[in-house]
């Protein structure tokens, strides 16, 4: 396959994928408001990282392999536009996965 064809296709599923990422992160800030009550609760059983937490953890952890697998296909990731958007909504896993704080 050629390079531009690649980069179409990839253009294509990394907008599909950033899509489907930020309805997900809508979706945990939704649940994460609704049940607020028993956060506490629940960061203290699962050693201090909330539910909502680890899902932002995966899914910066999911971007970074999505990442290496557009490098492996001989794309340079910096240029599909998506990956820029995947790094930004990915920021408070990254956080998370660096020990700083959010």
């Amino acid at each position: 396959i050629g390079s531009e064809w690649k980069n179409l296709i990839v253009t294509s599923i990394t907008d599909r994928y950033c899509a489907a990422m930020e309805e997900l992160i809508d979706t945990v800030k939704k649940t994460e408001v609704a049940l607020q009550n028993r956060r506490a609760t629940r960061r203290a059983a699962s050693g201090g990282i909330s539910d909502a937490d680890k899902v932002k953890l995966q899914l910066f952890l999911d971007y970074q392999q999505y990442s290496r697998h557009v490098d492996e296909l001989g794309l340079d990731p910096t240029t599909i536009p998506g990956i820029a958007k995947l790094e930004s909504l990915t920021t408070e896993g990254s956080q998370l996965q660096y020990g700083g704080s959010l």
